[in-house]
């Protein structure tokens, strides 16, 4: 099937969405799909100095990346839609028609009003009754196909806003790739036989920083390491921290990020009650389905996480996780301290999270399950 993905995102970036995009479209291609993805071009949102954009996510070239104009200035948002409109057309003239892919609410409506099959994935709810219109609009189209949803939470949400498509509508959480073979999720990499914590992803509010800098104060025996983040918030980070257990390690490109996940033995998720996106206006943690939930899984090791409902639709308490009220500093001390005692219940959880993720949240499995019957 020849596709066409059409993103909100930047190439390269260090954003999640870009990420999941990349990773998106090299399993749809690898399923034996002609996929282009389309994305911004903006060299002041890209990342610098990135050479191979297919090597910075650590993805194979099988898929064609087609970058149109997004100006950084005022009105840089409709010279974006302007360019995929314009896309869209030239495609139906020189093309076989080819299925939609969107992640882009604009693209996405622009896609059915010109006749083309659209499958659209939401990650979140339209703000403000423009893009709900837009919405309704997209899916009550004739050639609206399928509703791709990243949480059951979001699903019941958005059937509360009255945004449900005429066809089907799926629940698809994110994924993660395969990082490294099952014998090397638990070889121990650190020779001075400190227990390593560690935690992946941006420091935006919301992700629980704060949770961190406290328990590596309380746990000094402990090595905690940070990866990831923005210039800005590392160094806002950077001058808070006075544990000497406690590293920042700053942004790690996703191609690299295997080698900092087998060093550690434990990895935290202290998401909090509010959870901020990278454009700091949406709280999402009502209904999420972050990655580097599904990147710790793959990783093999022991993940204590933030007890919030959607979450539960993944981790199940004392089986593939331990899980912890977001705002209990003495519970998060007790989960950690248990795994530290523990190696074999260490053992456990990672591994069964490993299988979890194995059986049901691989991209690749992710592709066939919104794929499946178009």
């Amino acid at each position: 099937m020849r596709m066409l993905y059409l993103s909100t995102s930047y190439v390269p970036s260090r954003r999640a969405s870009s990420i999941q995009v990349m990773k998106m479209c090299q399993a749809l291609a690898q399923a034996g799909h002609s996929v282009t993805l389309v994305t911004k071009l903006c060299p002041t949102r890209e990342e610098p100095d990135v050479v191979d954009d297919f090597a910075f996510y650590g993805v194979t070239p099988d898929f064609t990346i087609l970058k149109l104009p997004r100006p950084e200035n005022s009105g840089g948002g409709i010279r974006y839609t302007w360019e995929q409109w314009r896309l869209l057309w030239q495609w139906r003239k020189h093309h076989e028609q080819p299925l939609i892919y969107s992640r882009d609410l604009w693209g996405g409506w622009l896609a059915v009003r010109q006749g083309y099959p659209v499958l659209f994935e939401a990650h979140g709810i339209p703000a403000g009754w423009a893009g709900r219109y837009l919405m309704r609009q997209m899916l009550a189209a004739p050639t609206f196909r399928r509703l791709v949803v990243i949480s059951q939470a979001l699903t019941d949400d958005l059937t509360k806003a009255g945004l449900q498509p005429h066809g089907d509508s799926i629940v698809a959480h994110d994924g993660a790739d395969v990082m490294f073979d099952a014998d090397r999720v638990n070889e121990q990499t650190n020779s001075h036989g400190h227990v390593k914590i560690g935690y992946v992803g941006h420091l935006y509010p919301g992700r629980g920083v704060e949770m961190i800098m406290e328990l590596a104060r309380r746990l000094n025996d402990c090595q905690f390491d940070l990866v990831g983040g923005t210039e800005r918030d590392i160094q806002h980070w950077r001058e808070l921290v006075s544990d000497s257990n406690l590293r920042l390690h700053g942004f790690v490109p996703p191609a690299e990020l295997s080698s900092y996940y087998q060093q550690m033995d434990i990895l935290l998720m202290p998401y909090q009650r509010q959870v901020q996106v990278a454009s700091g206006k949406t709280d999402t943690s009502r209904w999420m389905s972050p990655m580097k939930l599904f990147e710790y899984m793959a990783a093999g090791k022991a993940i204590v996480s933030s007890d919030l409902p959607v979450l539960r639709e993944v981790l199940v308490h004392e089986r593939n996780a331990l899980l912890v009220a977001p705002d209990d500093v003495e519970g998060w001390v007790t989960a950690v301290n248990r795994l530290i005692a523990d190696p074999d219940l260490r053992h456990r959880l990672g591994q069964t999270a490993r299988q979890d993720l194995l059986a049901h949240y691989t991209w690749e499995a992710r592709a066939r399950k919104v794929l499946d019957g178009l």
